[in-house]
């Protein structure tokens, strides 16, 4: 990747400096401005596209209830980052963000994840007012407690039709048996107990630490005047100096292996199922961020899809002894405190389907992978990532999520480039530890024995 033209920085608005990379796979352009209010922009430039999209990345999820906030500790009830993006979102007898969005014609949304916040939308028209409405109701919601109380019903009915829903509670379930103490293994949304304690002061504290323009990042796709857009991001900005405190998540020291080795659950399902969850032990005495985090996401991604995707043997064998079905999925869930595999789908005999992927994988790491197969993968890995730039939502939503690793979309290539199939086969060696796996099997409420 190159960065050239500093001309093009030399006029911008009060309090931004920027700079220009080019990806040398596709030749697309990512602008990056930065306010000295430590607000930060990323522009990823499509010429004559007709549709726009904006994200605003906040660095606050779900694990993040007790946190230090540069000056002392904080404690909140698990669920208040997802009670804050109800509050910042959705509708309310005015028409709330939601509704004014969908006046302007434009298509939006949020989602709170274990590890941050996300608010983008996608819009042809009314652009520029668009994203003011989204940052006026970021950067300044309203968080009062009669807001508060109005929204508790509508969160408590939500986390009500969670627990009707087969495949939310088998991997609430999943995720407790492999983590004791970490909170990852809460709800995003918390119980119904936590979200009662969750008041108007607890979002306001959230807000101060983490809803502040040194930690928001904007990401922008499209054909975009770019320079409309820094004006007035500077009148908004301008008023903030940057107040630097070192904010961080509070987390509580957690074993190597899971909490337990298997969990049974009984619902209202026509058809039963399976997940095997394998834990990996690195984090349990370290953290990871940056380039090393997004590589051992990408190792971990290489290594599973020769394991078990489509093309693998794994998954032939199983599906040729009628134990998996087309619904088979896997995944690396893999942040800066934690990572974990998750694995599994429908299957008429499920407690045989969790103990055969279980050794098959076990089998498969200890032989090791062919290099051939290896390379192959990581080659559709690069081409998936150039095909996919060309798409608006997924490009801007990939690029929004980098700057919670401190990289950019067009490092991704590079650092495919410097895995070695030894490199991903250690990093994922605990795939070889029949301890590391655990399983969770749900049945409908009448079940037959499978043996």
């Amino acid at each position: 990747m190159s960065e050239h033209n500093p001309a093009l920085f030399d006029h911008l608005p009060e309090g931004f400096h920027g700079h220009e990379m080019i990806d040398p796979l596709s030749g697309k352009k990512l602008r990056t401005y930065r306010h000295v209010s430590g607000f930060t922009v990323k522009m990823l430039l499509r010429p004559g596209f007709s549709r726009s999209f904006a994200a605003l990345t906040v660095p606050y999820g779900s694990i993040h209830t007790s946190f230090f906030d540069g000056m002392q500790n904080w404690t909140v009830p698990d669920g208040t980052a997802h009670f804050l993006e109800h509050c910042v979102f959705s509708r309310d007898e005015q028409g709330g963000l939601l509704g004014h969005l969908s006046e302007l014609g434009a298509s939006a949304n949020a989602y709170t994840s274990h590890t941050h916040t996300l608010y983008y939308f996608t819009a042809v028209d009314h652009f520029t007012e668009s994203l003011d409405l989204y940052l006026n109701a970021v950067m300044n919601p309203y968080l009062e407690n009669d807001r508060v109380e109005a929204e508790k019903p509508v969160i408590l009915a939500e986390l009500d039709q969670y627990q009707d829903d087969p495949d939310t509670r088998a991997y609430q379930a999943l995720v407790e048996s492999l983590y004791e103490m970490h909170p990852v293994r809460n709800d995003i949304g918390g119980s119904a107990e936590s979200v009662k304690r969750i008041t108007g002061d607890d979002l306001k504290r959230v807000w101060a630490s983490f809803y502040q323009p040194h930690m928001i990042t904007l990401t922008l796709v499209g054909d975009i005047d770019e320079y409309v857009i820094l004006n007035r991001l500077a009148e908004r900005l301008n008023p903030f100096r940057s107040v630097r405190h070192q904010i961080s998540a509070l987390l509580p020291s957690e074993k190597s292996l899971p909490r337990q080795d298997f969990t049974a659950l009984r619902m209202d399902v026509s058809a039963p199922s399976f997940l095997v969850g394998i834990k990996d032990p690195y984090f349990s005495s370290r953290t990871l961020s940056g380039q090393d985090l997004v590589k051992r996401q990408r190792m971990a991604r290489l290594v599973l899809d020769c394991y078990l995707s489509s093309v693998s043997e794994i998954k032939d064998k199983l599906y040729q002894q009628d134990l998996i079905n087309d619904g088979f999925d896997y995944h690396f869930s893999c942040e800066a405190s934690y990572a974990f595999v998750i694995c599994g789908g429908e299957s008429s005999r499920p407690r045989e389907a969790a103990a055969a992927v279980r050794d098959e994988l076990i089998r498969a790491a200890g032989r090791g992978l062919p290099e051939a197969l290896f390379e192959i993968q990581k080659r559709a890995a690069a081409g998936d990532f150039v095909s996919s730039l060309d798409s608006i939502e997924h490009s801007g939503i990939v690029q929004a999520r980098c700057h919670l690793y401190q990289v950019d979309l067009f490092d991704y290539p590079a650092i495919y480039d410097k895995i070695s199939l030894s490199e991903a086969e250690a990093s994922m060696a605990f795939l070889t530890d029949p301890d590391s796996y655990t399983s969770t099997i749900l049945e409908p409420l009448e079940v037959k024995n499978e043996y």
